[in-house]
C-alpha cells in the first residue's frame, strides 16, 4: 500500500471512530495517520493529521495534548501556504479557541486578531464572518476584564450582523447578550435588562421558545430583573426558564430543582406565599427521593418553607420547621457543621424578630462561640452574632452581660476598624445607655460625647444615628438637672428624625 493510501485509510478510520464516539480508537488511527504522513515527508498532510489529532484532544478536553499539535500544524501551514489560505484560517481558529478554553486569554488574542485581519482583507469589512471574528476577539477582551475595548468590538460586530442578517437574526440576539454581560460585569443592571429582553425575544421568534440556547440568556435576564426589583418580571422569566429546563433536561435534574427553588423564592418576594410553598414542596420531594429525608439538602428546603410561613406571620409553623431542619443537620453533619450553623441562625432570627429574646439568647450564645472558634472574634459574621446577643441582653435588662460583651466588641472594633469607625460608635452609645441606667453619669457622658462625635463625622450631622445619640444624651442631661441643654438636644434630634422621615 502506498504511503498516500495508507495515510488516507488511517485518517478515514480515525474520523469514523470520532463520529462513533470511540475516542481511544480514533487516537490510535490518527496517530498512525500522522506517522504515515511523516514517513512520506508530506508536510501539508502532516499538518492535516496534526490538526485533526489536536481537534480530537480538544474534544476530549486534553488541552495540554492539543496545544503542541495545533501549534505545529499552524507553523507548517504558515510556512508553506498563503496567509489567507483556508487551512491557515482553520489552524488559527483552533489555536485561538484552545487558548480561550484554557483560560489563556492573552495567548488567544494574537491568533484571534490575525483572523479578524484575514477575514476583513478577504471578505470586506461588512461581511457577517468578519463580525463573528470581531465578536470572538471581544469575548477575549471581556475575559481579560478589558470591558471598554470589548464593548466597542461587540457594538461593531452588532452593527455588521444587523446590516448583513437583519435585527431579528439569532446571531444578533447572541451579541446583544454579550453586550448585556458587559453591563452586568459593571453592575449596570438597568441597561442590561432591555438588552437581554430583546435578545430573548429575537431567539424565541427565530429558534423557538423551547430551544436550549435560551437557557443562559433567560438565566441572566431573571437575575438582572431581580436585582432591579422587578419581581413580577423575574417570576415570569423563571417560569419560562423552568419550562425550558424541564424540556431539555431530566425532570429530576439538579438544575431543574435549583430553578424550582429560585422560582419559589421569586414568588415569595411577590408575596405569593401559597405558590412559593407549593414549589418548595415540589423541590423537597425530588431531593427527598434522591437523598433521603435526613439530608442537609432537604433541610435547606424545609428551612425555606419555614421562611415562607414566617413571612406569612405563621410563626408556630415556621418554628417547628426550623427546629426540624436544625435537628436534621445536627444529626447528619454534626452540631458544629456549617449546615447546622445556618439552620441555627434561621431559628435565632425567628425568635429575635418576634421579640422572644429569652429563646433567642442561648442560640446567639452558641452561634457566637461557634463562629469565634471557626472564624475568629475579628470576623464580621462573629461580631454580627455578638451584636444580636447584646440586643437580647439589653431587651431583657441583663445589663451586666451586655456591658461585658459591648466592651469586648468595642475593643475588637477599635483594633480592626479604627477608633473612629461608626461600629465603634454603636458600642459606645449602648455602653453609655447602660451607664446612664446605672447612674454612672460622668462615664456615660464621655461615651455619649465620643459616640456623637464619631457619628457626626462618619455619617453627617443629619443622620438618624446622630439623632439617637442626641436623644440618649438628652436623657442624661435631664437626669443631671441640665434641662435647657436637654431640651435643646431633644429638639435637634426630633428635627433630624422628622427630616429623615420626609426624605
Amino acid at each position: 500500500m502506498s504511503i498516500n493510501k495508507e495515510w488516507k485509510s488511517y485518517f478515514d478510520q480515525g474520523n469514523q471512530a470520532i463520529e462513533a464516539g470511540n475516542y481511544e480508537q480514533a487516537e490510535t488511527m490518527l496517530k498512525a495517520a500522522l506517522s504515515s504522513a511523516e514517513r512520506g515527508q508530506d508536510e501539508l498532510t502532516t499538518a492535516t493529521s496534526l490538526d485533526r489529532l489536536g481537534e480530537l484532544y480538544f474534544e476530549m478536553e486534553q488541552y495540554d495534548q492539543a496545544e503542541p499539535h495545533f501549534k505545529r500544524a499552524l507553523g507548517i501551514r504558515e510556512r508553506l501556504l498563503k496567509p489567507h489560505d483556508d487551512a491557515v484560517v482553520s489552524s488559527l481558529n483552533n489555536l485561538s479557541a484552545l487558548y480561550f478554553f484554557q483560560g489563556k486569554h492573552d495567548q488567544a488574542e494574537a491568533p484571534c486578531r490575525k483572523l479578524c485581519e484575514i477575514y476583513e482583507a478577504v471578505l470586506g469589512k461588512d461581511h457577517a464572518e468578519v463580525a463573528t471574528s470581531v465578536n470572538n476577539l471581544a469575548l477575549i477582551y471581556s475575559a481579560q476584564g478589558k470591558n471598554q475595548e470589548a464593548r466597542g468590538l461587540f457594538e461593531r460586530a452588532l452593527a455588521i450582523k444587523e446590516k448583513a442578517l437583519g435585527r431579528e437574526h439569532p446571531e444578533v440576539g447572541d451579541i446583544l447578550h454579550n453586550i448585556a454581560n458587559i453591563c452586568i460585569s459593571e453592575t449596570n443592571y438597568e441597561e442590561a435588562e432591555p438588552l437581554l429582553t430583546e435578545a430573548v425575544g429575537i431567539l424565541e421568534n427565530t429558534i423557538g421558545s423551547d430551544h436550549a440556547d435560551l437557557i443562559p440568556i433567560l438565566t441572566s435576564l431573571a437575575a438582572v430583573s431581580q436585582v432591579n426589583g422587578n419581581h413580577k418580571a423575574t417570576s415570569k422569566h423563571l417560569e419560562k426558564l423552568l419550562a425550558l429546563k424541564e424540556i431539555n433536561l431530566a425532570p429530576n435534574h439538579p438544575e431543574v430543582v435549583d430553578c424550582i427553588i429560585n422560582l419559589a423564592s421569586s414568588y415569595l418576594y411577590e408575596g405569593r406565599f401559597a405558590d412559593a410553598e407549593r414549589l418548595y414542596k415540589r423541590a423537597m420531594g425530588i431531593r427527598e427521593r434522591a437523598k433521603g429525608r435526613q439530608s442537609p439538602e432537604v433541610a435547606e428546603i424545609i428551612a425555606a418553607i419555614a421562611f415562607v410561613h414566617q413571612s406569612d406571620n405563621k410563626y408556630l409553623l415556621a418554628e417547628n420547621l426550623y427546629k426540624e431542619a436544625l435537628a436534621i443537620c445536627e444529626q447528619s453533619r454534626g452540631q458544629k457543621s456549617p449546615e447546622a450553623e445556618a439552620r441555627l441562625w434561621d431559628l435565632a432570627c425567628l425568635y429575635h424578630n418576634n421579640a422572644r429574646y429569652q429563646k433567642a439568647e442561648p442560640l446567639w450564645q452558641r452561634l457566637s462561640k461557634l463562629r469565634e472558634e471557626t472564624l475568629g472574634a475579628e470576623h464580621p459574621d462573629t461580631q454580627a452574632c455578638m451584636d444580636s446577643l447584646t440586643i437580647c441582653y439589653l431587651q431583657q435588662t441583663k445589663y451586666k452581660e451586655a456591658e461585658e460583651l459591648l466592651n469586648k466588641l468595642k475593643k475588637l472594633r477599635e483594633e480592626t476598624l479604627g477608633p473612629d469607625h461608626q461600629d465603634v460608635a454603636a458600642c459606645l452609645h449602648y455602653l453609655a445607655e447602660i451607664m446612664r441606667h446605672d447612674g454612672r453619669f460622668d462615664q456615660a457622658e464621655g461615651y455619649y460625647k465620643r459616640a456623637l462625635d464619631i457619628r457626626t463625622k462618619a455619617l453627617g450631622p443629619n443622620h438618624p444615628e446622630v439623632a439617637h445619640s442626641l436623644e440618649g444624651y438628652a436623657l442624661l442631661l435631664a437626669a443631671t438637672y441640665r434641662e435647657m441643654e436637654a431640651e435643646h438636644m431633644k429638639v435637634c434630634a426630633e428635627a433630624i428624625l422628622k427630616a429623615s422621615a420626609q426624605r
